[in-house]
């Protein structure tokens, strides 16, 4: 008789997507952490500004020590790191940030990080969207990061780049041309959306609970996914009062700026949730936590560690079985 062997279940494959989010940003390592408490190590990794920052970390085996250095941040030491020139695209420079950056996760190719990357930019004057998956880590970094009016667009072959939120903001495409069998997205801003409205003649008594908290869940998750031009907008809202002198029953160019950046973002997040979703996606409460407000890493840590406990039972499911 011959023996028949069977051979053992393939592991899939996992992606992580990455999205935009500044200071939220480190909600990330949290989301990391807890994936690894479950015995999670996705395989690559592609981000999207301060996804791309904490992505590239992971990817070199630096998370740790990342995190250990946003931890230890104070309100004084983000000033520091702020190399004002408004003459170069934005209010800082961003060459102090990006030399301790360099020094956290590693100053290298692409190519020679332990685990696969992919980081996305935008095309300033085309808008077209810019995968970087070889090259220079730190430049590739820099130019998903390039928040617009924050920090300056980087060149590279003629053109101008900046933040990847701009077109691609949580990288689920990205992260599939990396071939993965699953992907897992983290959406930095669920929970920016305002309350569920309904209209009057929409108010059925006899509505099922089940279904209003079915609806007001896809609703919060369409509302996640695409961040287009968030971080510049509420950069750009703090600024308003001191330059535009607008309000809301008077608003000016900046205020009308910031606004038209909302509705934009909100239309464009339902477009690509529907176009491109994950297989799983994480959503970390983050709600709280300011553009700028970096020296809150340990909340967003904390956040994004709870994220994945919530719904530890759907990552099982989907990866483990």
């Amino acid at each position: 008789m011959v023996a028949i062997h069977h051979s053992p279940k393939t592991k899939p494959r996992v992606g992580l997507a990455l999205g935009s989010g500044a200071a939220k940003g480190w909600a990330h390592i949290g989301v990391l952490e807890g994936l690894a408490e479950l015995g999670v190590y996705p395989d690559k990794v592609a981000g999207c500004s301060v996804g791309a920052l904490v992505g590239a970390a992971y990817a070199n085996d630096n998370l740790a020590e990342l995190k250990n250095w946003v931890c230890g941040f104070s309100s004084w030491d983000i000033i520091s790191l702020m190399d004002i020139s408004w003459r170069k695209g934005g209010l800082i420079s961003g060459e102090k940030v990006f030399d301790v950056m360099s020094a956290r996760i590693g100053a290298i190719d692409i190519e020679s990080l332990a685990k696969p990357f992919a980081a996305v930019a935008t095309d300033l004057y085309t808008g077209q969207e810019i995968w970087f998956r070889q090259g220079p880590l730190r430049h590739a970094v820099r130019a998903s990061c390039s928040m617009p009016g924050f920090l300056p667009p980087v060149q590279q072959a003629g053109r101008w780049l900046v933040d990847g939120a701009v077109v691609n903001p949580v990288p689920v495409s990205l992260c599939r041309a990396l071939d993965v069998d699953i992907v897992i997205a983290v959406d930095l801003n669920g929970y920016r959306r305002t309350q569920l409205q309904i209209l009057p003649q929409q108010i059925n008594s006899e509505k099922s609970p089940v279904v209003e908290k079915s609806v007001a869940q896809t609703e919060q998750q369409e509302s996640g996914f695409m961040d287009l031009l968030g971080k510049g907008k509420d950069y750009i809202a703090s600024l308003t009062d001191k330059f535009a002198m607008g309000s809301k029953s008077h608003p000016g160019m900046l205020a009308v700026m910031s606004q038209s950046m909302d509705i934009l973002e909100q239309r464009h997040k339902r477009a690509r949730l529907m176009g491109d979703p994950p297989d799983i996606c994480i959503i970390p409460d983050v709600t709280d936590i300011g553009t700028m407000e970096f020296h809150r890493a340990e909340e967003a840590i904390a956040a994004g560690r709870k994220a994945v406990e919530d719904i530890a039972h759907l990552i099982n499911a989907s990866i483990k079985n």
